[in-house]
């Protein structure tokens, strides 16, 4: 690959990859600020509990539509959008005096989310040679590690003890207006992306997609590629309803794998234990806020540096093999955790105990199922339906990430406040993960997404 085409397709990973950051910023925040936002507004366990998943309402739903607006205005597009709405939810968070508004604004946020979480992987799916898509996929995960670790440790620095009365106090209307900076570099750096080469064949603009494919893969790589992309979409063309698809063995399999995989990514409670670390930790027996908030960070640390080994494997290592074994440790782990927690005692050994079980939690997801959720959601879906298919399989992402998300305080408070019986149903259910990767999930490393849509035609 030329000097000019790396540069132009670095471009084409980091600000897209950049939409990553803003989901996990989003993600990390709201752990450290929940505290406060509690103390201020005095909210109940249930109002703590969507407002933690308000986002991912919110986000739900803007992936419904989010696919199709993908689909009309084109994948750059939303994402310079995206960038703006999510800038002008900041500032309606930072100003929000009522429980009502704040929620309502936390849902706004959540529609960029949306927005950002169905068309950054569809984006970078389509516009990277096939060689490095893995790669370039999994930086989106990668960036929304580090928004996660970069808020959460930007949310200690607006903790302190009030010298009066000793108490713990932060400024959670300043956490939230940090995000500001990522918010306005996916807004900005939008608007220096190409379009989708695939998305400019599928509104018969074969001029501009072969010139920007030439730009990014080689003149002879893109006239192959544009035979290859023109040839399958003149095979489907007809194929193209998701409802018309489900009577299709070669539509059906792949988006069954794709829904299934969406929705058990979120049971394995990787966002619920992000976001509620700080007081999970806090309440089984750690300690300060601050001191949560510190163990946070360094879950949040090793979440960011195993995703940097997972990205740096992408295409090396096999992702089948690699997301069936991380699935069945994690499961191994939640399911000890689940045990744990019921049979120890309240002290702060027992705060211990679940860090360190997050800790390896977190390196197990972090390496496997989580670098590579995105990868897989967007290689196996048809091009004729990828951008329906993965809404629909978003939608399925979000619903049962902010279900489980709303359900964590009320369950845990219904069982006397212990969290075994949340990480054993997401011990569970990750375990149920690992079989569908191991059984039905195929191979996928190195192959075009037309060899891979091939193989389900066959």
């Amino acid at each position: 690959m030329k000097e000019a085409n790396k540069l132009k397709v670095f471009m084409i990973i980091f600000f897209s990859a950049m939409g990553g950051m803003l989901y996990g910023y989003d993600i990390g925040i709201i752990g450290g600020a929940l505290p406060f936002i509690k103390s201020e507004l005095g909210m109940t366990a249930a109002q703590e509990s969507f407002l933690g998943g308000s986002v991912l309402f919110g986000g739900a739903f803007a992936i419904l539509i989010g696919g199709v607006l993908a689909d009309i205005f084109g994948r750059k597009n939303m994402i310079t959008a995206s960038g703006l709405i999510f800038t002008i939810s900041v500032f309606m968070i930072y100003f929000a005096e009522s429980y009502d508004f704040l929620l309502f604004s936390r849902l706004v946020q959540g529609v960029a989310i949306g927005f950002i979480s169905i068309t950054v992987p569809l984006y970078l799916t389509e516009s990277v040679p096939s060689m490095i898509r893995g790669l370039a996929v999994t930086c989106f995960q990668l960036f929304l590690t580090a928004g996660i670790l970069i808020s959460v440790a930007v949310g200690l620095l607006f903790i302190s003890n009030d010298p009066v009365t000793g108490l713990e106090t932060g400024d959670w209307r300043n956490m939230f207006l940090t995000a500001l900076i990522p918010g306005l570099i996916v807004f900005i750096g939008g608007f220096l992306l190409i379009k989708s080469p695939r998305w400019l064949i599928m509104k018969n603009r074969e001029q501009e997609a072969e010139k920007i494919l030439s730009e990014t893969i080689g003149v002879d790589a893109a006239k192959q590629q544009m035979q290859e992309v023109k040839a399958l979409i003149e095979k489907t063309k007809n194929e193209g309803s998701l409802l018309l698809s489900l009577t299709k063995r070669h539509y059906l399999m792949p988006m069954l794998i794709v829904f299934s995989v969406a929705i058990l990514a979120q049971m394995t409670g990787i966002n619920s234990i992000l976001q509620y670390a700080p007081t999970m930790l806090k309440e089984t027996g750690l300690g300060s806020v601050y001191a949560a908030v510190v163990g946070g960070v360094a879950i949040t640390g090793l979440n960011f540096v195993t995703t940097i080994i997972a990205v740096v494997i992408a295409d090396k290592i096999e992702r089948k093999f690699v997301i069936t074994f991380g699935t069945l440790m994690v499961s191994i782990v939640l399911l000890t955790l689940a045990v744990l927690m019921y049979a120890m005692p309240d002290t702060s050994a027992k705060g211990m105990v679940l860090l360190i079980g997050f800790i390896l939690y977190i390196f197990f997801f972090a390496i496997g199922p989580g670098a590579y959720i995105w990868v897989i959601m967007s290689e196996l879906l048809p091009t004729n339906i990828r951008s329906k298919g993965l809404a629909v399989a978003l939608f399925l992402n979000s619903m049962a990430s902010a279900i489980l998300a709303s359900s964590v305080m009320p369950i845990t408070q219904h069982f006397n406040g212990n969290y075994g019986v949340i990480l054993g149903i997401c011990g569970v259910c990750t375990l149920v993960y690992s079989f569908i990767a191991f059984k039905f999930v195929p191979k996928t490393n190195g192959r075009t997404l037309e060899e891979i849509e091939q193989g389900f035609i066959k």
